[in-house]
């Protein structure tokens, strides 16, 4: 009498879920500094270009790095930009890297991360070049704040404030990972 079918007489075990080499249960997520930031003119204090980089597999620290790349002065502002397999440390631009959390692998390799971040709106132009009125001592025409169509702005006008990669990453990025239940605290 074969055995297949029959019920066995001891409580099964739950199977635990298998994990790949250099996979955990857990990505860490870090706050990526690089000096990679030209210097601009009207914004003079030292910055650093910064984005969200989640680390996939921490024997080697490889992972995806997300963040908004470009420039202010351009007619289309910065674009969103993901970087694969990126190994912050072996970067000669990495100034510093902040872990601020951690995500579960299911939200990254289903993209949630990635449909998230890419959906949030990205630093518009806000500078541009004044052709109106050139420097009165070089004749260059000089970069001046403008409105997101290319307007300058006119006296007394309030400017809006600035928005970079820093402010992007900082006040838009984290909080809606955050709001979405993706990215966790430390704790």
């Amino acid at each position: 009498m074969s055995n297949q079918g029959a019920l066995s007489s001891q409580p099964q075990q739950p199977q635990q879920p298998q994990q790949a080499q250099g996979q955990s249960e857990r990505y860490r997520v870090f706050r990526l500094l690089l000096d990679t930031v030209a210097h601009d003119p009207l914004d003079p204090p030292k910055r650093y270009h910064e984005g969200i980089f989640v680390e996939t597999n921490p024997e080697n620290g490889k992972g995806t790095l997300f963040h908004v790349t470009g420039d202010i002065i351009a007619a289309n502002g910065m674009r969103y930009e993901e970087k694969s397999s990126y190994t912050p440390t072996l970067s000669q631009y990495l100034h510093k890297s902040e872990q601020i959390g951690w995500i579960i692998p299911a939200h990254f390799h289903s993209k949630r991360i990635s449909a998230i971040l890419e959906n949030l709106p990205t630093p518009s132009k806000q500078q541009g070049i004044n052709f109106w009125e050139p420097d009165p001592d070089t004749g260059l025409h000089p970069i001046i704040w403008t409105k997101e169509n290319g307007d300058r702005y006119g006296p007394g006008e309030k400017r809006r404030p600035i928005i970079k990669c820093n402010e992007w990453t900082n006040l838009t990025a984290i909080p809606a990972l955050r709001t979405a239940g993706v990215l966790h605290d430390l704790a």
